[in-house]
């Protein structure tokens, strides 16, 4: 570390500038008072250094002076022929390699298994939380990215990378401003041609809120309307808070990809099957019409009062294999693009871990997108976990369920405009 005012910190020896380290150096993480900043990171660059993080704040966000002292800064990277992150943010966190900026502490900040999610964000605080959020479902990451002020690395810059990094499979944002609307926009097709969903959650759409947005990061949020047909455009997500956020992830992260928008539903509890329903229709997708030899299976297969239209009604007292049969048949109608499978595990008939086995089975087997819901206290929430871990997006809610087969969806749709491939129209 560089550090005046120390000899030692943490046992590591302390050099009183940079320019003192022996060797060359690829990275600078820098958190100092504002008004020293470009001195120092004038010093990065004289001694080689490619690439600056600044965590400090006091800068565009506060005000006139805040922004004349970034310009400054921005003057020195480019001098240099660096490239800066921040300043006013957290940093980087790159789960397969290491690479740790974030500076909360370990047993408050939890930190993603490896995986295949990239999650960038102007906000630290949030991007934080998002990461505790991703640690609890057991989502994988690839790298975090907090930004800040965005003076010289942006949202545009970050997503065009990530779109070519091989670890990368689906790109979650938090946004407050957008620099340059076009270049983003671009930015996020050619994250899409990569066959990588994109999703926004764009915040400062109040008047209000956009004040609170130059406050925070010295963005310029702008109408949110306009944002929002750019996003729509360019074939990006558009999520409202954070729990949307998560569940599109959860949706997306497997790679699943819808041909249509008819769902079949699956359940073991008629209640549970009206309220996903009512989701499903109310969010513009469609209960499926089954056809006649698929009633006409379900009919012969299944309880004299268990219902074979949709939905699916097994009937509580529905073993695991009652749901297979179930499940197989649904899939196998050309009407049905997506499906719903529900769970009252508090049933003692049902063996849940079973019926976990038989999703993964019946998953690798059909190409059609399925989604699992299981209501309930800690039992079915480690269910959720373990069906999750194989590669099935699981969720407490049929109303979250029908989320996640909309995001699903939505992003099959703008693959196919933007590639013409196989999907969804």
């Amino acid at each position: 570390p560089i550090n005046v005012k120390y000899d030692r910190v943490f046992g590591l020896k302390c050099y009183k500038s940079i320019l003192e380290v022996p060797g060359s150096v690829d990275l600078a993480v820098i958190a100092i008072p504002a008004a020293s900043v470009p001195r120092i990171v004038d010093e990065c660059g004289r001694k080689g250094v490619k690439g600056v993080v600044v965590i400090s704040a006091g800068f565009r966000e506060v005000g006139p002076e805040g922004a004349k002292l970034e310009e400054e800064l921005v003057s020195v990277v480019r001098k240099h022929g660096m490239r800066l992150i921040g300043p006013n943010c957290l940093g980087v966190y790159d789960a397969h390699t290491g690479l740790d900026t974030i500076f909360n502490p370990s047993d408050r900040q939890g930190k993603p298994e490896p995986g295949n999610v990239a999650f960038i964000s102007q906000s630290g605080a949030l991007g934080a939380a998002l990461l505790d959020w991703l640690k609890e479902e057991g989502i994988g990451l690839s790298k975090f990215i907090s930004y800040g002020n965005a003076a010289d690395v942006d949202e545009a810059d970050l997503i065009s990378y990530l779109a070519e990094d091989p670890r990368t499979e689906i790109i979650a944002a938090y946004i407050e401003g957008v620099r340059d609307g076009r270049r983003f926009v671009e930015a996020v097709r050619k994250a899409i041609r990569a066959n990588k969903p994109v999703i926004v959650l764009k915040a400062g759409k109040s008047e209000k809120g956009m004040k609170a947005v130059a406050s925070h990061t010295g963005s310029l949020a702008g109408a949110y309307e306009v944002y929002k047909g750019a996003l729509k455009q360019s074939g990006a997500l558009i999520v409202d808070d954070l729990h949307e956020l998560l569940i599109a992830i959860k949706a997306l992260r497997y790679g699943a990809r819808s041909r249509g928008p008819n769902v079949a539903i699956v359940t073991n509890g008629g209640g549970a099957g009206v309220l996903a329903t009512d989701s499903i229709e109310s969010l513009g997708l469609r209960v499926a019409e089954l056809s006649k030899e698929t009633i006409d299976e379900l009919r012969s297969k299944l309880p004299p009062t268990a219902s074979p239209l949709n939905p699916v009604d097994i009937l509580g007292d529905a073993p695991a294999d009652r749901y297979e049969l179930a499940i197989k048949s649904v899939l196998s109608d050309e009407r049905v693009d997506m499906v719903m499978v529900i769970a009252l595990m508090q049933s003692p008939a049902l063996d849940a871990d079973e019926l976990i086995k038989i999703l993964e089975r019946v998953g690798k087997e059909s190409k059609k997108p399925i989604v699992f819901v299981g209501p309930g206290g800690a039992y079915a929430s480690k269910r959720l976990v373990m069906a999750s871990r194989i590669g099935i997006p699981s969720f407490k809610d049929p109303v979250e369920a029908a989320k996640a087969l909309r995001y699903i969806y939505d992003y099959s749709v703008a693959y196919h405009k933007l590639t013409k491939k196989k999907g969804a129209k």
